[in-house]
């Protein structure tokens, strides 16, 4: 890494990501997807009717982001919307089959964008880093939470 500037450690995560994101992004692609909207494929297999406003609690993206992706993967034949049985201003998301079917080479593809970032690291570091980065990112979104509920008052 080229830095001169005291272990600039934001820039070590900014290389790193963009290892990743790179890679993804151009093995995505070919599903139409890009480094960013592959993930929602994941999410809605873990979380089937889901909301959008989940995801955009839960993704760290904003609603607008979160609603041309739902649009895009809708429009791409991966996700379906269904309206909530009890109030129907909620829309559900659910995967289609063609959307089932993306999750295992989805899989390989995250699989194989974490061993080009992380090709020289053991398993138990890999665990390590993926502990220390959620950890940030949560107490993150717990500071975001608490801002915005004191904004309010």
């Amino acid at each position: 890494m080229v830095s001169n500037q005291n272990n600039d450690r934001v820039q070590g995560i900014s290389i790193v990501n963009r290892i990743i994101q790179n890679d993804l992004k151009r093995n995505v692609k070919q599903y139409g997807l890009n480094e960013n909207n592959y993930f929602f494929i994941f999410f809605i297999n873990d979380h089937p009717g889901a909301s959008q406003d989940e995801l955009t609690r839960t993704m760290f993206l904003d609603h607008s982001t979160i609603t041309r992706a739902v649009a895009k993967l809708i429009k791409l034949g991966y996700l379906e919307r269904r309206f909530d049985e009890h109030d129907k201003r909620i829309s559900r998301l659910y995967l289609t089959a063609e959307g089932e079917a993306l999750r295992k080479p989805l899989y390989e593809l995250t699989q194989h964008a974490e061993d080009v970032a992380f090709n020289n690291l053991s398993d138990d570091e890999r665990e390590t880093v993926q502990t220390l980065l959620l950890k940030s990112a949560l107490s993150h979104e717990k500071e975001k939470a608490k801002n915005a509920i004191t904004k309010y008052r």
